[in-house]
């Protein structure tokens, strides 16, 4: 009996066969030559994983799997598409009209979670096959070894820490299915087993991972390559996952070390640019570097934006899901799926995508304030962009590049938008590490609230412009300081600004109705943008289970030990898992 909770490997060119191909292989009498000279199992152990490129080729697999459309649009539709910055577009499918109205059934497809767990089993192979061909390969050093298991472990543990954000309770594994005879039908693990797992798994190998891809060089200009240390797993990358699954678990001070972690990685990276004169976009913001959004006497903002989201791989980039124009056009033709067909533009068309931003965040600007956005706020002309009176659409990374002059009272923003969608998926960038850090400061009490508010004022500080401390800043410590509640929701919302469409608003909330043992501020919350049956969703998200997904209908007829999230016990044949 097969499950789809582990896949089989499925790079032909490398020896492995799909597995449709394993049930057509009876057919042709023409191959029986091949399967005569070894069984199959033989082949793959003994003539493929012999040398340091069979795991490097195997590994830039794991990338692949990351990278493909079903695995980045859960990515974002998972983090985003339930919180209050997003409501129905154009063209929307059943499912995704579901999921926003939530109205979830075990049926949906967006509740299909093999993309990921294809990504889970190439990274166990990798994990599993290394250290055998380190001893068989002598070109293949124990450092590069460990490196590369360091990447599969970042890898797996960013797919399972996907998982139990969406679903809690899932299967987990570190076993990979290499052939055709061994089933994998796995009972799910909760939330916290498998969080503790991960936890144990990252701190093992943290330091392992690379530094740098390409080292800066302190007495040349950057070089070519340099800028794509962020398209693999580097140690700061490490650091920043541990930092978001210590916050999750609520180990405040592991939390706090690991962003401190990437914080200090990033001001030595600066002293570097300092050293080779390219600094010239960068800029201390409470002592923590940061890029500029308007240039020293440049009339135009969205410089910030441009480096981040336009070009990509930016200084402030941890780890980024890397698209390449060129070579996508050439071989695989892959781009960022969610970008070009879920959000604000698709292919150059000034058109809503699937999902349109919520008309409250921008509406009014900027003449006046909104009740997230500050007027002088780039983030929100370089996160929504507004058509006529009525329309908003999601203009981050469909925008390519954001013009903002806000000498002219009505700001005139401008936009160029991408021909294509090869915008990088950010997975986690400086800003959101300063907030963790942030956050996890706040529950440790009020000794550390002026240390967290310094590091939210920063992250504010950059996006209104304010160079010069108490000149021009929105936020004051004095509205905040006297309570946790104050300061917890003063974090919150500057992630909400800072991190909008990036896959985690969804997840702060959930994290912070676990924290508080209460879902009636997330209810409240993504309720607002409900036009109906606002109190009925109300109450299915009194109930903690219903934060979660339900299981995918196909997944429990496979899978007898998976038993259906109790939120989604219809009394149908929908909850298999029953049966």
């Amino acid at each position: 009996m097969k499950t789809t909770i582990i896949y089989k490997v499925r790079k032909m060119a490398k020896g492995f066969l799909p597995f449709y191909l394993f049930t057509l292989l009876p057919l042709f009498s023409s191959c029986s030559d091949f399967l005569d000279v070894l069984p199959l199992n033989d082949v793959v152990l003994e003539n493929y994983w012999t040398k340091k490129s069979d795991v490097t080729s195997e590994l830039m697999g794991c990338y692949e799997d990351l990278q493909s459309e079903d695995c980045v649009t859960r990515m974002g539709l998972w983090g985003e598409v339930r919180s209050d910055n997003m409501k129905l577009g154009v063209s929307a499918s059943q499912d995704l009209q579901q999921l926003v109205k939530e109205n979830i059934l075990p049926s949906n497809s967006y509740c299909n979670w093999a993309s990921f767990y294809k990504a889970i089993n190439s990274c166990n192979i990798v994990i599993h096959y290394a250290p055998e061909v380190q001893e068989l390969d002598p070109n293949y050093t124990l450092s590069e070894m460990k490196a590369n298991i360091a990447e599969a472990t970042f890898i797996r543990s960013l797919c399972y820490f996907y998982l139990i954000r969406a679903f809690r309770d899932v299967p987990f594994t570190r076993e990979p299915s290499i052939d055709d005879t061994k089933e994998y039908r796995v009972p799910a693990d909760s939330f916290n087993v498998v969080l503790d797992n991960l936890i144990a798994d990252m701190e093992a190998v943290k330091d392992d991972a690379q530094l740098y891809f390409r080292k800066p060089n302190p007495d040349k200009s950057q070089e070519p390559d340099e800028i794509w240390n962020t398209a693999r797993v580097t140690r700061p990358a490490m650091y920043a996952l541990l930092a978001d699954l210590y916050l999750w678990k609520g180990n405040w001070q592991k939390c706090v070390d690991c962003c401190d972690y990437v914080i200090e990685f990033k001001q030595n990276e600066y002293e570097n640019l300092l050293k080779r004169r390219l600094q010239n976009d960068v800029y201390l913001f409470n002592d923590i570097p940061l890029l500029l959004e308007k240039r020293q006497g440049s009339p135009s903002a969205g410089a910030a934006y441009n480096a981040i989201f336009g070009s990509g791989n930016s200084f402030e980039s941890l780890f980024e899901i890397t698209y390449d124009r060129e070579l996508n056009n050439k071989e695989k033709n892959r781009n960022n799926y969610i970008a070009n067909h879920y959000y604000g533009r698709s292919d150059n068309i000034q058109s809503n995508g699937r999902l349109a931003a919520v008309d409250e965040f921008y509406e009014g600007l900027p003449t006046t304030s909104t009740e997230l956005f500050n007027k002088a706020d780039y983030r929100a002309y370089e996160c929504i962009y507004q058509v006529g009176t009525t329309q908003f659409f999601i203009a981050k990374y469909g925008a390519e590049f954001v013009g903002l002059d806000n000498s002219k009272s009505d700001w005139k923003p401008s936009y160029s938008w991408r021909d294509q969608a090869y915008a990088h998926w950010i997975i986690y960038r400086l800003t959101d590490v300063m907030l963790m850090k942030a956050a996890a400061l706040i529950e440790q009490g009020d000794s550390y609230f002026e240390d967290a508010f310094s590091l939210i004022n920063a992250v504010s500080r950059r996006a209104v412009n304010s160079l010069t401390p108490g000149t021009g800043e929105v936020l004051k410590y004095d509205d905040y300081k006297d309570s946790k509640e104050n300061m917890e929701k003063l974090v919150m919302e500057e992630r909400h600004r800072e991190l909008m469409f990036e896959g985690k608003r969804w997840f702060d909330l959930v994290r912070m109705a676990r924290l508080t043992g209460s879902t009636k501020d997330l209810a409240t919350t993504v309720t607002k943008k409900q036009l109906t049956n606002i109190s009925g969703i109300q109450i299915r998200l009194a109930d903690s289970n219903a934060l979660y997904l339900p299981y995918y209908r196909n997944e429990l007829k496979v899978n007898p030990y998976l038993h259906q999230n109790p939120a989604y016990h219809t009394g149908d044949d929908s909850d298999l898992s029953k049966n």
